[in-house]
């Protein structure tokens, strides 16, 4: 007794506890000292307490060691109110040394709350059921009624009682049953929700046509154990169907002939007439649309048209507009979305309500907009590229040739004097150095026309790339000296030879130097890297430590006759020719031209060339 989870007790024969287990405090909130002496009958509900007395008293009338119960009863709980209790009651009347009667309790107030919301859920569903305006169903795996409601039984025309089990199928109409009996095993083969249009004919010959919905019960293996689902009558939907397709028959030849596919559909959108035109725009037979939704082929029409179409009909008996022409995406047949215009109108018939789409396709029509704003935009492209290539060669061109021409009238003129020889020697020099300023934009110009159009060549021989570091270092090492900014170089041991152009590839590492000589900052200084790659390719990169691009700028690095500063103060001069020209040329080396960059932190421009370019170690 002390330590039972429930409550054992000796009760003595004036009905007080003698002797109380220690399940009493769980169960009754009260220690078992507390209860010692008290009567028992206290603790039951008033409700209760006669069938408590009834049963124990009936503990004499019954052989000695028989027990009573178990009955539920409502046990007062210290702090928590009423408990549901399950009482046995036991008690030896042939001994005389225990004259008390054995009381076990067990708290069974959850299994009771839960059976009285079990029956109230049971209560309401049955209401439901009843009151549900369509037959509601549940069936074993052959399709064998196990439960349905009154609803069921009145669409398929079956007194309820001869709803159970197969007899229903005998409502069905004859010429229905073989298409039932194939659908249904379809599904349960197939494990997919039933969808089925079936007429009931009741004994007195009334025909009701029915659409069933049911959805299947699987077990855990997946396999179907049986069917829940609806029956909707559906006899006046089917009359009202009639109707519409009897006024249809009289439009069928302007239907048929028009160029834009025509579909007719009711409030639910499903589909009731395609036309051929529909068939050959969508690449769907009619039959395989009547009597399924239109979203099927438009995507979200609900919600296209719902602020000025099926939802603003006013019923009145003639036909309303479902406001402009609206543009819409539609699907084939194949999956292809594709543009459309669609415009619809509804009409009242006999009280049902029927809407008709218009649908055109405007898939030409877009690709000419598309292509004209395309030549929009390459016009007012190629009108900026052109006005960015003036300003920027106006810039270059002039600045050289006013050298040019103002140092050679200073030579022709003899201006300094006949003794200035050095002067004159210096300003030779600028005049040199003018004209190959001036080469070497026309190069460029040339370079990027050439590519552009198609024209590249490449020279192909062995390449060392020491050597074509080498080389372009050289060729670089005047302005590295006027600027101030030193050029170091980190060539990996063993660097094997490559085949490419050696003229375009040391043209690339050319530009890429002066590009980050121009930038830096004098005293800081550019490294030139050589690296072979895991995969065996070689990348050349050049970082140096500038002024950086930001990321939304690295396309119009790359852009030709561009530079990041556009306006005509711009700190650095150029044409903004030598990274596209560079990432061409490496492009047509098979490889890639990538820049990492951020402002403020400098800039590395890397030359990757693919493992094919590497030639295989002598």
């Amino acid at each position: 007794m002390a330590v039972a989870g429930d409550v054992v007790a000796l009760v003595a024969p004036d009905g007080r506890f003698a002797d109380v287990g220690a399940g009493a405090l769980r169960v009754l909130g009260a220690p078992p000292e507390a209860l010692l002496g008290t009567t028992l009958l206290d603790r039951v509900h008033p409700d209760d307490r006669e069938t408590v007395s009834r049963c124990l008293a009936r503990q004499g009338d019954r052989p000695s060691g028989e027990t009573i119960g178990p009955f539920v009863c409502r046990l007062r709980h210290a702090t928590a109110g009423w408990r549901h209790a399950e009482v046995t009651a036991l008690r030896r009347l042939d001994d005389a040394d225990v004259p008390e009667t054995v009381i076990h309790a067990r708290d069974v107030t959850g299994r009771v709350e839960a059976e009285q919301r079990l029956r109230a859920s049971e209560a309401r569903h049955q209401a439901l059921a009843r009151s549900a305006p369509v037959g509601l169903f549940e069936t074993d795996r052959d399709g064998g009624i196990l439960s349905a409601n009154p609803r069921f039984a009145a669409i398929a025309g079956l007194p309820p009682e001869d709803v159970q089990g197969h007899a229903w199928r005998t409502a069905v109409h004859p010429d229905d049953r073989p298409r039932l009996e194939a659908d249904w095993a379809e599904a349960v083969a197939s494990g997919q929700p039933i969808l089925l249009n079936v007429r009931f004919r009741a004994a007195d010959g009334a025909v009701t046509f029915a659409l069933c919905q049911g959805s299947p019960l699987t077990d855990a293996d997946g396999r179907v154990q049986g069917w829940v689902g609806t029956l909707s009558d559906m006899t006046e939907y089917v009359r009202t169907v009639d109707a519409l397709l009897m006024a249809e028959a009289r439009t069928n030849a302007i239907v048929d002939a028009a160029a834009d596919a025509i579909v007719t559909m009711d409030g639910e959108g499903i589909v009731h007439s395609f036309n051929p035109a529909a068939e050959a725009m969508f690449g769907l037979p009619a039959a395989d649309m009547l009597w399924n939704r239109v979203d099927r082929l438009i995507p979200g029409i609900a919600a296209l048209l719902q602020d000025g179409g099926l939802a603003v009909y006013q019923p009145g008996g003639e036909a309303h507009g479902a406001g402009a022409v609206r543009e819409a995406v539609a699907v084939r047949c194949g999956g292809d979305r594709f543009p459309i215009e669609l415009s619809v109108s509804a009409v009242e018939t006999g009280g049902r309500r029927v809407f008709t789409g218009i649908i055109r396709d405007i898939t030409a029509r877009k690709r000419s907009e598309s292509d004209l704003i395309a030549a929009k935009e390459a016009a007012e492209s190629a009108d900026r590229a052109k006005s960015t290539f003036l300003q920027v060669m106006s810039h270059e061109l002039r600045t050289p040739l006013n050298a040019v021409i103002g140092f050679a009238q200073v030579i022709e003129m003899r201006l300094l004097g006949a003794a200035e020889v050095d002067r004159y020697i210096d300003y030779a020099g600028s005049i040199r150095q003018s004209g190959e300023h001036l080469l070497a934009i026309i190069d460029d110009i040339l370079d990027i026309t050439t590519i552009e159009a198609g024209g590249l060549r490449l020279n192909e021989t062995p390449v060392e790339p020491s050597a074509l570091v080498g080389e372009a270092l050289n060729l670089v090492a005047i302005q590295s000296g006027k600027r101030g900014v030193p050029i170091h170089i980190d060539l990996e041991d063993g660097m094997p030879m490559v085949t490419g152009d050696g003229l375009r590839l040391r043209q690339v590492l050319v530009n890429l130097l002066s590009n980050a000589v121009k930038f830096s900052n004098p005293g800081n200084p550019v490294l030139i890297r050589a690296r072979r790659r895991p995969d065996g390719g070689l990348d050349l990169s050049v970082t140096d430590t500038g002024i950086g691009i930001a990321a939304e700028d690295l396309p119009k690095a790359m852009t030709p006759f561009v530079q990041v500063d556009q306006s005509m103060a711009r700190r650095y001069e150029g044409m903004g020719l030598g990274l596209s020209i560079s990432k061409r040329l490496v492009e047509a080396h098979g490889g890639t031209l990538r820049i990492d960059s951020a402002p403020g932190q400098g800039t590395t421009v890397t030359v990757a060339l693919p493992p094919g370019r590497v030639m295989a170690d002598a």
